[in-house]
């Protein structure tokens, strides 16, 4: 395929600090975790700061084009074109290339994986589909913490609270120990005061479906 690993890296880590905003702003936005005292600048911190300035494809986007004028489902033309998008800095002009995509290759989780991150950026946030496509991809995957954890996003953002508290749940027992393990479970205690969070000693939970300990959800 045509990708461009240098420029793919890149894009990942624009991606988390978006992502690191979103899950810290869908907070406060819907009024829950509040008042608890969470540090999300180590978050923004950890993933560095970056800015990429708009700018205008290149002449490989309109190469990749004519590839998919001759052949609608040419895979290669559609990821090169997603990636000169997001190399880029516009994630946005990558998602419908990327959907095809997807279309085409249902069982790539890790293709599943980079649209949803698109949709949970700030400039998209459009939930539903995120939930869509994290939903795909854990399914594809019952032992990713990372699906689980975005999904958990998804859910959060689009008001699919016992939905969130459950994808939680499974990313805290995949992960325990994982870097925004202690954010999720002050989060869970905020959403409901009778929520069951897992501890980091718990470590098993039926594969590829919520916790079982979740007892109650706004």
């Amino acid at each position: 395929m045509l990708l461009d690993r240098k420029r793919i890296n890149r894009w990942a880590k624009w991606v988390s600090l978006g992502l690191a905003i979103v899950f810290g702003l869908s907070f406060v936005f819907m009024g829950v975790g509040s008042g608890l005292n969470v540090d999300w600048s180590s978050l923004w911190d950890a993933f560095g700061s970056t800015s990429a300035a708009p700018q205008n494809p290149d002449s490989s986007v309109a190469e990749y084009e004519q590839a998919l004028a001759a052949d609608p489902n040419d895979l290669d033309a559609l990821l090169g074109i997603a990636t000169e998008y997001e190399s880029l800095g516009q994630p946005l002009q990558a998602a419908p290339y990327l959907e095809r995509a997807t279309q085409l290759k249902p069982d790539d989780r890790e293709l599943l994986m980079r649209l949803g991150e698109i949709y949970l950026l700030p400039d998209s946030l459009d939930y539903t589909a995120a939930v869509r496509v994290f939903n795909a991809a854990t399914l594809l995957d019952s032992n990713d913490a990372t699906g689980f954890l975005r999904l958990g996003v998804a859910e959060r953002g689009a008001g699919n609270l016992s939905a969130a508290i459950l994808a939680w749940n499974r990313y805290l027992a995949l992960d325990p120990e994982g870097d925004l393990a202690e954010t999720v479970r002050a989060e869970l205690e905020a959403m409901s005061p009778t929520v069951t969070t897992l501890g980091s000693t718990d470590t098993t939970v039926p594969a590829g479906q919520g916790d079982s300990t979740t007892t109650t959800a706004q």
